[in-house]
């Protein structure tokens, strides 16, 4: 007589097996996701780039197209305090468990400095702003924090600085990075506790993972500096075809001019590179307008909006003049 298997164990054994190192994700969006792009990604190395601070970047940027004065929400349940940050605007800290998410550089927020209140996944939390702040194009910076306990167990090889690391400092080495203290808190990449990918508008070369314009997929755990996706070498792959893709459906979700004709040209396969090319200048240009060359960023998204107002004009294969003959 052949044993069976109870349905409990069957259930046990066909299970996908969490890490037991995954922290919590993000169950909802942050923002309206029209237009939403990545400006500034994590890890990176910002010294020289202009319109950003000096040294690494412990965060991701994000903008849409609602910007200034929109609200921003909570990804998740937990505890939030509200805090101001000299120099970096009003502050929203989210704890769920071993992860903290803190969404800076608001202009307002939903209670006062000091003030902190249970929170459900998708309340509001402020708004986008730079309160405070000298120089800022608005946007919201999120930091993703575990505790030290949490990436230890992971044993990963990420880029993660201690919380409150200067930003000149190096990344921790692997050994400090299983050495982590338990109950203290570690920057690590946010992108793999998003709610969803996110097209990067404006990849740099040492980006952890490899330069690409999507954000790395959604694990909920700490990521390493392999590979994004088994496509993220290939030129051109699958994960830039998708960006490039949402970030066009993003640019004609603007509301400026007719969305039918966006869609039009969108569609146009030998166009959609002068698209993404003038979308990409437009937004740098929006992004770092107080700290970049403005008629250098106008006179090259002018040049290829003329480009692009040309190859619109261009008979295609196999059109004829009005007398009937081939061009």
């Amino acid at each position: 007589m052949k044993a069976s298997i109870p349905k409990i164990a069957l259930v046990l054994l066909t299970a996908p097996v969490q890490p037991a190192y995954a922290g919590t994700c993000l169950s909802v969006d942050v923002m309206n996701p029209a237009g939403e792009h990545i400006t500034s990604p994590y890890g990176v190395n910002r010294t020289g780039h202009k319109g950003a601070s000096p040294g690494y970047h412990q965060g991701i940027d994000i903008i849409n197209n609602d910007r200034f004065g929109k609200k921003i929400f909570s990804g998740s349940s937990g505890k939030v305090l509200f805090r101001n940050f000299r120099g970096g605007g009003v502050i929203a800290d989210v704890t769920s468990g071993d992860t903290r998410f803190e969404y800076l550089h608001m202009e307002t927020t939903r209670l006062k400095n000091g003030q902190s209140a249970e929170i459900s996944a998708g309340e509001q939390v402020g708004t986008m702003g730079c309160k405070g702040m000298k120089v800022c194009a608005p946007h919201l910076h999120l930091y993703v924090i575990l505790k030290g306990s949490v990436i230890a167990a992971a044993g990963q090889t990420g880029r993660v600085w201690k919380e409150y690391a200067p930003k000149s400092t190096a990344p921790m080495t692997a050994d400090a990075i299983k050495e982590a203290l338990p109950t203290a808190w570690y920057y690590v990449n946010p992108e793999p506790f998003l709610a969803h990918q996110i097209p990067i508008s404006n990849p740099y070369p040492d980006m952890e993972g490899g330069q690409r314009s999507m954000s790395l997929p959604r694990t909920c755990s700490p990521t390493t500096d392999g590979p994004a996706s088994p496509t993220a070498s290939e030129t051109p792959s699958e994960a830039t075809t998708q960006s490039q893709e949402s970030a066009i459906g993003g640019a004609a979700s603007i509301q400026t001019g007719s969305p039918d004709y966006a869609v039009k040209v969108a569609n146009q396969d030998n166009r959609s590179l002068y698209i993404e090319l003038a979308k990409q200048n437009a937004t740098e240009l929006t992004a770092n307008v107080a700290a970049v060359e403005y008629q250098e960023r106008m006179n090259a998204a002018l040049a290829q909006l003329v480009a692009l107002y040309a190859l619109d004009a261009r008979p295609t294969a196999g059109s004829r003049s009005p007398d009937g003959a081939r061009p």
